[in-house]
């Protein structure tokens, strides 16, 4: 009779399995008949043929598969994250760990369809997502160690589902594709879930199948593949291009037709004659296909584009926006690696392609980068902190030898490595002109000698008390000098001397100004590796190390500093991204630092008078603008630092000149131009176009002229004009200047103002040099400001800042005349 046959077969593969030795694999597939049943897709009765001698132990065994759930949850496979331009459109480079671009079933040719299921899964359109026959064929095999099929397509689709969930872990990935029963049983289960209980259609498991599925040659889903192979799109393919495709699933190494042409082209004969013994191509057009090569697109396969090191070129070395802007994402963004290389997001950023191309041509033409010093220069609107460029003379990427310097793929823009010098006294300008001191408060510069006959400033408040002398050789020094005119000419003397005498050398004041504008290169350990830089600098009092900038700097954050004073007074931290999405264009927040005002805008606005100085006669980059302004632009505020270079023997300063900066301003772009020895940030400056020995002739000015060169043709096209100080919002604050603090203070709070002082740790009286009576009030600022700000005071010691006063000329004795004598001639005087 016709179940006969088939109640005899179990028990002839028992015999076989128990003759061999084998481990017996009927309690295993009881579990998933067992289920079959309770699912309602095969009847006892159909299952008979299936069930026959497996006993109890096999329903104890399927009691205890039935109590199992599965544990897999569908979700899309890993998509490409693309980061694009400001302008939405320009792909800058796209992250991903599996190359895959998903398409719908209807733009997959039939022939391709049909050549699958003819190869993977023949009952695939009547089978409810396993198929008993081609599991328990496979079982006896697979339980003695070796691999037979059994998977449908659905099982299959399970088990790609497993492997990318697993991520970068290599157990879990192993596990998913580990060819043993247990695993096929879960598939199994899984599978029947997914077709009956989620009841996905036959059409939605191919096209899932056929996007997740791997293709070798990092080719992931089948259009990737098509491009790969054939670099054309899935709807173009030709039948024997598809029945190539759909034989490498099953090996795709083995049947690579880069590296095994002729394997791959029996495997895709093989995938033709299927197609012929289920009817759905004759034998003359197979035997027609047959005899072709295989024919691809190119002899190797493509370079995959992924990541930053692949960065759009059309967008110049944008390989280091690209690299800062994913690790924004991954710090401050919250967005994590397998968020980012598989979340499909669309990722606007704030690169403007076209000032990037313009800075990074201008800036490569300026400095080769083949030189040991690095130019550095990123553009930052001060409106928003967006990061809108980044150049430099090196190039994105790893040398090629060692003799190779023209290269690199370290954080430039942000590592904290070369000194800021100069560029550091920006901050005790803001919190001078935050006091109310006014921009013509003297100081003598050099009012000390040392024992080697030089002249420069002693502190006298300070713990740590080196002479400090002037620097640039290109300026000349009053004997006195104001606020404005010290800081167009980076007088050291004059600063060290304002953090002496203002406050005392208390540098906390000029420290809480620099972090509020982001600067955390004060928060980097200091060299001891103990304490952070800005603990050593105030436990130690070095005035020096914080007013000169000897501290390794971001050249990033001090354009962001910066950034702030151009935009009045308020801070935005630097940022690279606009906008994210994720794959179904819904928003993720972009977490990005509220602006805060870091600086009163009358404060900030007349730091800008002051520092478009500096490019204007006798500022420090006054000579790499002359021509500029001769054509009539717009004025630039900024200001230069030169860092010196350190003997790498003895480790002491040097006379010679090591990094050199500029940070230049206008309303609506700020960049920092650093010319770093990246390798080397305190050795001597060196290989400078245009100057003949770096280390004593290049100074900030150089970086200036960078900064100009690279930004000239942006900025001729966009003439601003600052704002003055006097125009800041708000109204005029009513002077407390000696009044006692009680009145001062209750002035201000009639007026709608509150009161600080300037360092509140300090005490209030004697605490800033003055002649006004000791204790009254000296400073407050600023003058201009809207109700409920702060405005910030300090007490008088009674005593005036150091100024030189020449001495009162000696009067000089009048000549007497000679009287004539009488009778005689006119006398004359001599």
């Amino acid at each position: 009779m016709p179940n006969g046959h088939s109640q005899r077969s179990p028990r002839i593969l028992l015999g076989v399995a128990a003759a061999s030795g084998r481990p017996n694999p009927w309690p295993t597939i009881g579990k998933l008949v067992a289920a079959l049943v309770v699912t309602g897709i095969l009847t006892a009765g159909l299952l008979l043929p299936y069930v026959g001698g497996l006993g109890l132990a096999a329903r104890h065994e399927a009691d205890k598969f039935l109590t199992t759930t599965c544990n897999l949850r569908e979700s899309k496979p890993p998509q490409k994250t693309t980061l694009f331009a400001n302008d939405g459109k320009t792909v800058i480079a796209t992250l991903f760990s599996q190359d895959r671009q998903p398409v719908p079933l209807t733009q997959i040719p039939q022939q391709l369809q049909q050549a699958l299921v003819a190869t993977e899964d023949r009952r695939f359109y009547s089978h409810h997502g396993v198929d008993m026959r081609g599991l328990a064929r496979s079982a006896v095999s697979t339980s003695g160690g070796s691999t037979q099929g059994g998977s449908t397509l659905t099982m299959q689709y399970v088990k790609q589902i497993r492997y990318y969930q697993a991520g970068k872990d290599v157990k879990a990935q192993q596990a998913a594709i580990d060819q043993n029963l247990n695993r096929k049983i879960e598939d199994a289960k899984c599978a029947i879930f997914i077709e009956n209980t989620e009841k996905e259609s036959k059409d939605d498991i191919l096209t899932n199948y056929l996007n997740i599925a791997f293709f070798g040659e990092n080719s992931f889903g089948i259009q990737t593949a098509a491009q790969t192979y054939f670099n054309k799109d899935v709807s173009k393919l030709t039948l024997p291009e598809s029945a190539m495709l759909v034989g490498l699933l099953r090996a795709p190494s083995q049947y690579d037709p880069f590296q095994n042409p002729v394997a791959a082209k029996k495997r895709r004969n093989e995938v033709l004659q299927n197609l012929v013994a289920v009817g759905h191509l004759s034998q003359a057009e197979a035997n027609k296909y047959m005899p072709q090569q295989v024919s691809l697109a190119t002899t190797k396969a493509p370079v995959v584009r992924e990541g930053c090191a692949n960065a759009n070129s059309s967008v110049k070395n944008v390989g280091f926006f690209c690299d800062y802007a994913v690790h924004w994402l991954e710090t401050i963004g919250k967005i994590s690696d397998p968020k980012l290389t598989t979340g499909g997001l669309n990722i606007v950023t704030t690169l403007d392609a076209k000032l990037q191309n313009s800075m990074q041509a201008n800036v490569a033409a300026t400095i080769p980068a083949s030189s040991p010093m690095t130019a550095v220069l990123p553009a930052v609107d001060p409106k928003t902190g967006n990061v809108l460029a980044m150049a430099t003379s090196k190039q994105y990427g790893i040398n090629s030898s060692a003799k190779d310097h023209t290269h690199t793929s370290l954080p430039i823009f942000t590592e904290y490595s070369a000194q800021g010098a100069s560029t550091y006294k920006l901050f005790p300008l803001l919190t001078a002109l935050s006091t109310g001191l006014p921009l013509n408060w003297e100081l003598q510069t050099a009012p000390n000698r040392d024992a080697a006959g030089r002249n420069g400033y002693l502190p006298s408040s300070c713990s740590t008390a080196d002479l400090v002398t002037n620097g640039d050789a290109q300026e000349f020094y009053n004997v006195n000098e104001n606020l404005t005119s010290a800081t167009v000419k980076s007088s050291n003397t004059y600063f060290v001397g304002l953090v002496d005498q203002l406050l005392g050398c208390d540098l906390e004041p000029v420290v809480n100004m620099a972090t509020k504008l982001g600067m955390k290169s004060l928060l980097q350990p200091s060299g001891d590796g103990r304490l952070t830089v800005k603990d050593t600098i105030l436990q130690y009092q070095r005035p020096g190390e914080l007013v000169l900038g000897d501290v390794g700097t971001s050249p990033l954050e001090l354009a962001g500093a910066y950034a702030a004073i151009a935009n009045a007074g308020k801070f935005n931290a630097p940022a690279p991204i606009l906008s994210i999405t994720d794959e179904n264009k819904k928003d993720i927040r972009v977490l990005r630092s509220p602006g805060i005002e870091a600086v009163a805008p009358q404060v900030a606005l007349q730091a800008v008078e002051i520092l478009t100085g500096d490019t204007k006669f006798t500022g420090t980059s006054a000579s790499q603008f002359q021509d500029w302004y001769n054509q009539g632009h717009s004025f630039v505020a900024g200001k230069t630092g030169t860092s010196v270079a350190v003997d790498p023997r003895s480790h002491l300063d040097t006379d010679k000149n090591a990094s050199l900066w500029f940070v230049g301003m206008t309303p609506n772009l700020v960049a920092t131009s650093a010319v770093v020895n990246f390798d080397h940030p305190n050795l001597a400056a060196a290989g400078l176009p245009g100057v003949a020995d770096p280390a004593s002739q290049a100074f900030g000015a150089y970086a200036a002229g960078v900064w100009l060169r690279a930004l000239a043709p942006t900025l001729a096209q966009q003439p601003w004009q600052w704002p003055s100080s006097a125009s800041a919002p708000g109204l005029p604050v009513r002077s407390v200047v000696g009044l006692d603090a009680a009145s001062a203070k209750a002035q201000l709070a009639a007026d709608g103002y509150k009161m600080a002082w300037l360092n509140p740790n300090s005490g209030a009286q004697g605490y800033c040099p003055s002649r006004i009576l000791t204790g009254k009030i000296a400073y407050a600022g600023p003058q201009i400001a809207p109700q409920g700000a702060t405005i910030t005071v300090c007490a008088s010691s009674g005593v005036a800042q150091r100024v030189y006063t020449p001495p009162v000329p000696k009067p000089q004795p009048k000549p007497t005349a000679t009287r004539p004598t009488r009778g005689g001639g006119g006398g004359r005087s001599h």
